[in-house]
């Protein structure tokens, strides 16, 4: 059974689709009884969909969140 930390890392490629068989049923194991990854994932879901209906010219000050708006919408772009 995956651990917690696994499907942290993992929670990207499921929202993709690009899970092999075995993955998958073990991530939707560990999704079925643990609470805090079933909100994790969904959590990550939203924020991708959030991203993805930012507008482009959304003006943001801070550096780091100007990088990780960037990268948000890159992976955004996977969905």
């Amino acid at each position: 059974m995956l651990k917690c930390r696994e499907i942290e890392q993992l929670a990207s490629d499921y929202l993709d689709q690009d899970l092999s068989f075995g993955q998958l049923m073990a991530f939707k194991m560990h999704l079925f009884i643990c609470h805090n990854c079933r909100n994790y994932v969904r959590q990550l879901k939203i924020t991708i969909t959030s991203i993805k209906l930012m507008p482009a010219n959304q003006i943001i000050v801070d550096d780091k969140t100007k990088e990780l708006a960037k990268l948000l919408r890159e992976n955004a772009r996977k969905h």
